[in-house]
């Protein structure tokens, strides 16, 4: 059973809609920055209705819990107070999530930001510090089920993510030579990168045959925005 229509819930679709036995919520708060407690507070709701069912309860939760810069923020309060609440229920396994990319219509996610910024030459800045870990919905959603379907995850929370992080720089370099424009923008020597440690996912990945390699996040450029 899948809990929510966007990003994730279509990409995990194939693997759980059908699935009595598990309820996906992937229904979640979207965007990072969100600071409106109404949003929180339907997130919060929907949740709660899912605690009292026998099923394994799956829910998407954010790597920013580990980031220094973001781990005051209000969406990452939210959050941890959403773990929290997972953890109360029979049966349950909590994915924490860094940069996930895909078909979406979200202009909140990294990559559609700057891809749209790019593509209609608006200015932004780029922070040279700043690295972030992006991963594949469709990788996601593969690494997920053979976890689960493999009895591996059990009250738990595990990370799901890249081994590696990109710069900020590195990411509009690979747009600008995928979709052949040159980007509006500045540096300025600001942001950070925190480790995420992401073993068990990592291994899992090499079952299903996701490739994280050197060229990883070319592949995932060229495939959403590659068309485009």
């Amino acid at each position: 059973m899948i809990i929510g229509n966007g990003l994730l819930a279509s990409a995990l679709a194939p693997f759980f809609a059908s699935d009595d036995d598990t309820i996906v919520f992937a229904s979640g708060v979207s965007n990072s920055r969100e600071t409106r407690h109404e949003e929180f507070e339907r997130e919060r709701r929907m949740l709660q209705q899912t605690l009292d069912q026998s099923r394994l309860l799956v829910y998407f939760s954010t790597c920013s819990i580990c980031d220094p810069e973001l781990k005051d923020s209000a969406y990452v309060r939210h959050k941890i107070a959403m773990e929290l609440m997972v953890s109360s229920a029979k049966r349950y396994a909590i994915f924490r999530l860094p940069q996930v990319v895909g078909k979406t219509d979200n202009h909140h996610t990294l990559t559609n930001y700057l891809h749209q910024s790019i593509v209609s030459g608006n200015p932004f800045t780029v922070w040279l510090n700043a690295r972030r870990n992006l991963i594949d919905a469709d990788d996601v959603a593969a690494i997920v089920h053979c976890l689960i379907k493999s009895h591996r995850v059990s009250q738990c929370t595990l990370n799901v993510a890249s081994p590696l992080s990109t710069s900020i720089a590195e990411l509009v370099e690979a747009f600008e030579k995928i979709i052949g424009t040159q980007a509006n923008c500045n540096s300025v020597p600001m942001g950070g990168a925190y480790t995420i440690e992401a073993d068990m996912a990592h291994a899992v990945a090499l079952e299903v045959g996701v490739v994280f390699d050197a060229h990883y996040v070319t592949r995932l450029i060229r495939k959403y925005y590659g068309k485009q």
